[in-house]
């Protein structure tokens, strides 16, 4: 999800302070090292000149390229047993994945790096490693976790004695307390950290720190030292060639000259950082500046630019959401890529093994031969037998191989089909069962006792039914055999139809559910869908949220546009989603960390359904979610146009 960065949150309106108002704004990010951040020294030898590569890459903001490169490094160096490369390209694999904000990817490769840090015993990987663990989980809100792994790499940095590397470590220290507002520690930290920079005459380092210092000005509501700090730090930026600071920097001045009230000047410091960042290719860079720009027009009332600045802004946003499906897809080629190099690798080492042993056998049989032409012979003799024996065993466990293989393909697809005519099987006698406790509810004879007995068979039976339902969806995709009949459709009047049908659920929870449509529903435009997958997707997005929202709850459902999508967002008041929940949470048969609030059951079928069905329709499914904060499930499907045809199938 991230999507504010495993913080995990995509905003398609404005950010808070713009246009639709709030009543605080929130400080600008403050600066962890990235392209120039503190990294362990880079091992010597076969692998040195790819890790340069891979830094400057790096360094110069393109990110693709650079997670091309190190998972490539990473996979190479393990074929070859080399664990210092190994864990150098790691390291900076997980630092890129958190410059896009892969936070999940970012931790779970960092952890990798840390295990080979602890085998090789290496302070400046150890340190560098734990350091850069802090800052994902910090980006991540999970600040308890951060304080204990920068606690652990100040420990090594300060035995192993690099100045350098504690003072970024006091930096990110610092960080992780201003993200939970704690000012005065923060400062302190900074201070510390700015004090060891300008020691060592860290020029870089030392900018980063009269930034964050400025931050910690401009959220404690002193906008005028803020801007005399972001100007110092952008006088060293620009005297150093860093066009990304450089860019980034501009945008700060101009957010604190807002603040001030000097909005003429601020937007001319924005189209300054917008001509430099429009180099860069970067649209997280762009995406800061169109949306300080959208608040800087705001300010001064010209509410069409702030929207159209606004507009790019979503558009920045949505461009590097299509950025991070498309490193996925990247990543997952190159680990198919790898796990098959690591298998052509083991068949060679393995034939290569049997030939040396072969030729280890021929040898022997040579000097044999040499004592003698009848026992040349019989050992000719003997060879020849042992040879046929081998040969015979080979075929044989070459065939029982085979016949191994074709029965467990046969009982794989028995499984399959067993499984599909046992659910097909099923929704029959559930419907007559169903039918059945129905006509006993509705007879005025039958004792309350027997009639709430039916009640409860009936909605059994229901129950059986919607998971019947979802194995013969879930084989059916797996088989890729679901078929699409689409056509407009108002997205709006299927959100109203399964509220409307939801809100008797609710109520027995004593839950309220809510529609909150467009602005102007007229103006909404149709969506090109299938009628009946489509209430599927909706169904299961609102159960999903009254399963998980505590009695007296609310869940919203909105619908609107965004773009070239129609999209429709379910809001729950639940008790969220974590870290751990995002990597499984589209797997079928995997129950999320949140225990149902009505003692219902959680299989895991709905989410990964619901994502599949999504997908045909050329949709996006998007989520935003903190721990205790509830969760938005969003679905986007593409507007149709007026002159669109329907689609017969897809």
């Amino acid at each position: 999800m991230s999507r504010r960065a495993l913080p995990f949150v995509l905003l398609l309106a404005f950010a808070a302070g713009t246009l639709f108002g709030a009543d605080a704004e929130p400080a600008d990010e403050p600066v962890n090292p990235d392209e120039s951040s503190v990294t362990p020294s880079s091992p010597v030898g076969t692998f040195a000149s790819r890790l340069t590569e891979l830094n400057r890459t790096r360094s110069r903001g393109d990110y693709p390229a650079a997670l091309t490169l190190a998972r490539a490094g990473a996979a190479e160096a393990e074929l070859a047993r080399d664990p210092a490369a190994q864990a150098a390209f790691l390291f900076v694999l997980g630092r890129t994945y958190w410059s896009v904000g892969d936070l999940p990817a970012s931790i779970e490769t960092l952890q990798q790096t840390l295990r080979l840090a602890e085998k090789l015993a290496n302070p400046d990987l150890l340190s560098a490693t734990y350091n850069a663990l802090g800052l994902s989980y910090t980006e991540a809100r999970e600040f308890a976790a951060a304080a204990r792994h920068f606690s652990e790499a100040l420990r090594v940095a300060e035995a192993w004695g690099d100045r350098n590397r504690i003072a970024y470590v006091l930096n990110g220290t610092a960080n992780n307390l201003l993200g939970q507002r704690d000012y005065p520690a923060a400062r302190s930290l900074h201070l510390r950290a700015l004090a060891l920079r300008e020691a060592i005459e860290d020029r870089v380092g030392a900018a980063d720190s009269i930034t964050n210092l400025g931050t910690i000005d401009l959220a404690t509501g002193d906008p005028s030292a803020a801007l005399d700090s972001f100007r110092r730090a952008l006088s060293t930026y620009q005297s150093i060639n860093q066009p990304r600071r450089v860019a980034n920097g501009h945008r700060r001045v101009a957010s604190a000259l807002r603040r001030l009230g000097r909005l003429d000047e601020a937007i001319t410091e924005l189209h300054t950082a917008l001509d430099i960042a429009e180099t860069l290719n970067s649209p997280a860079v762009l995406a800061g500046i169109h949306r300080e720009l959208a608040r800087a027009h705001e300010a001064r009332g010209e509410l069409r630019s702030a929207l159209q600045y606004q507009r790019s802004y979503a558009a920045d946003r949505e461009a590097m959401l299509n950025e991070q499906s498309r490193q996925r897809v990247v990543e997952l080629d190159a680990r198919y890529q790898a796990e098959r190099r690591e298998s052509e690798i083991n068949i060679l080492r393995l034939d290569q093994e049997a030939k040396a042993s072969e030729l280890s056998r021929r040898r022997q049989q040579n000097a044999l031969l040499g004592g003698g032409l009848v026992l040349v012979l019989g050992l000719g003799t003997i060879v020849y037998f042992a040879q046929r024996a081998r040969l015979r065993a080979e075929r044989s466990a070459h065939l029982a191989d085979e016949r191994a293989r074709g029965e467990a393909e046969q009982a794989a697809r028995l499984k399959s089909r067993l499984l599909q005519i046992a659910a097909h099987d099923l929704k029959a006698p559930l419907s007559a069962v169903s039918a059945s406790a129905l006509r006993i509810e509705q007879r005025p004879s039958e004792t309350s006792s027997v009639i709430d007995l039916a009640r409860h068979i009936r909605t059994d039976a229901a129950h059986m039914g919607g998971l019947v339902r979802e194995f013969l969806d879930s084989a059916a995709i797996e088989a890729g055999r679901i078929q699409l009949q689409r056509g407009p459709l108002n997205l709006l009047a299927a959100a109203r139809d399964a509220v409307d049908n939801y809100r008797p659920l609710a109520e027995s929870k004593r839950q309220r559910i809510t529609l909150v449509p467009a602005a102007d529903p007229d103006t909404l435009p149709q969506v090109l869908a299938d009628a009946s997958r489509l209430r599927q997707i909706l169904d299961n997005l609102i159960a999903n949220a009254l399963k998980f929202t505590p009695s007296e709850g609310i869940v919203e459902v909105g619908v609107g546009a965004s773009g070239r999508f129609v999209y429709a967002e379910v809001r729950d008041s639940g008790p969220g989603l974590k870290p751990d929940d995002l990597a499984r949470m589209f797997q079928p048969f995997q129950p999320l960390s949140a225990a149902p609030t009505g003692d219902e059951g959680s299989h895991g079928l709905g989410l990964f359904i619901t994502r599949e069905l999504v997908s045909m329709h050329d949709g996006l499914l998007e989520i935003e979610s903190q721990p205790g904060q509830g969760a938005t499930f969003r679905i986007l499907l593409p507007a149709v146009s007026p002159a669109a045809p329907a689609d017969k199938a897809a």
